[in-house]
């Protein structure tokens, strides 16, 4: 529980920092430890040292919410703590009290989506003005070499604004990638415990094989009902259905990739052929994952693997 009593301290590091490689390295520290610190968690948590958990997370707390002791302020540092403690104690006490893995998993992604808002409540205003900072360093960075080489001014200002499109389009899509890579952690810290715990020959619920893995078909519902305030709004609810309809793509995308690894599999293709297949898949970028993102969203309506079927026999 050491993780969770240091956690002020560890999670301050990228922030720390100006040096953006130093930057980059602190925040893969922290990363890593804050995947620690969730397999801990939901293990302590469904092994029942619930006790031992709220102890040293109230400590972790005390130690970054006290001035003099506190690294960050406690508006910075409370969806911090909040992020790293409570989806992943979510996880470990519905799985205790036998929920499905799909089921669990999705409440603990909730808080952590939720969790991840507020960080970015907090530091939308400050990406905002990065953004604008950076046309100006990708004009120095473009305009130089570009004029070397030759080009004319309407080429370099083409390829300008083309790389704006870019960061525009990242920058709209911040929160869901931000969102995502939370929800990545904690998937990660839960594949990891289901793999301790099968190693020991001790039972977990976790998701099954891949081959099998399918969004439910309740979630068409919503992805409509998000796609019409899509058509419908404007300014930051546009946004906000933007961010959710690339959340949900991509968990549809990765059902899609279960859905073709499925047929893959039953065509007993070799290996090499499958390995070609993904790597002409990944090169073809957003056509591939919306390719992808389709069929899953076509399997969740149509099971064509025959889910339900294998998951009640």
């Amino acid at each position: 529980m050491a993780l969770a009593v240091t956690l002020p301290y560890w999670t301050a590091l990228p922030m720390l920092v100006d040096f953006l490689p130093a930057v980059a390295l602190f925040g893969a520290i922290a990363y890593f430890f804050e995947v620690l610190l969730m397999i801990v968690l939901v293990m302590a948590v469904i092994e029942g040292r619930i006790r031992l958990v709220i102890g040293a997370a109230a400590t972790g707390f005390i130690l970054g919410a006290i001035p003099g002791l506190a690294v960050l302020p406690l508006s910075a540092f409370l969806p911090l703590w909040l992020k790293a403690i409570i989806p992943a104690m979510t996880l470990g006490f519905l799985i205790n009290r036998g929920w499905q893995a799909g089921k669990s998993f999705a409440v603990a992604a909730l808080f952590m989506g939720l969790f991840i808002l507020m960080i970015y409540a907090q530091s939308g205003e400050a990406l905002g003005v990065q953004a604008e900072e950076a046309r100006s360093s990708i004009e120095n960075m473009v305009t130089g070499p570009m004029t070397a080489s030759g080009y004319n001014t309407d080429a370099i200002n083409t390829m300008i604004d083309q790389m704006m499109v870019m960061i525009s389009l990242l920058m709209r899509l911040l929160p869901g990638l931000i969102i995502m890579s939370g929800i990545g952690q904690l998937f990660v810290a839960f594949a990891l415990t289901e793999w301790y715990y099968t190693r020991r020959d001790s039972y977990f619920p976790g998701f099954g094989p891949f081959i099998y893995w399918k969004i439910p078909e309740k979630l068409l519902y919503l992805l409509g009902v998000i796609l019409i305030i899509r058509l419908l709004v404007g300014g930051g609810m546009e946004m906000a259905a933007d961010n959710a309809i690339f959340i949900l793509f991509t968990l549809y995308a990765v059902c899609g990739l279960a859905l073709i690894e499925h047929f893959l599999r039953r065509l007993r293709l070799p290996i090499l052929v499958r390995v070609i297949f993904y790597v002409g898949l990944t090169f073809m970028h957003i056509p591939g994952l919306m390719a992808t993102a389709i069929a899953g969203l076509f399997d969740s309506y149509f099971d064509f693997r025959k889910v339900r079927a294998h998951t009640l026999g």
